[in-house]
């Protein structure tokens, strides 16, 4: 008799166990996603400073405040901050990742759709953080 009444909590156990291993699987599918740029991907090197970003790509040439890009081509970010903590945001693309001091995060995405898009940081960075933006410019 005893042994019936614990049906409700062995199905609660269970829910729990799966949605536990659900989340856990996606997040290595993402931490997978993340580390694993297409070998094709261009590198561009994102700086963060009070108050404006800066790109770099790997021919030395420099765009402030904005960044062309084209369509369906592979891009891999190198992100890194001059002066004190921003986070690079292309909320379009679903593109979030810390710029620190003295340390190089990546992230990668393929646009797929031309037209423009507002980059922003996403860390209170000082006084004029509300100001900190560049727009992407996607090409057919």
């Amino acid at each position: 008799m005893s042994g019936h009444s614990n049906w409700p909590e062995w199905i609660y156990i269970g829910v729990v166990v799966a949605l536990l291993t659900y989340v856990g699987a996606e997040a290595w599918n993402v931490e997978r996603l993340v580390e694993h740029a297409p070998a094709e991907a261009e590198i561009i090197k994102v700086t963060g400073q009070q108050w404006f970003w800066t790109f770099e790509r790997a021919d030395g040439t420099k765009e402030v405040g904005e960044l062309h890009v084209k369509k369906g081509q592979p891009y891999k970010f190198e992100i890194s901050a001059k002066d004190v903590n921003h986070s690079f945001n292309i909320h379009d693309y679903v593109v979030l990742q810390d710029a620190i001091v003295g340390r190089i995060n990546t992230v990668w995405f393929i646009p797929d759709k031309a037209g423009e898009y507002t980059i922003q940081c996403r860390e209170y960075c000082g006084l004029l953080h509300y100001n900190m933006r560049a727009t992407l410019y996607v090409e057919e």
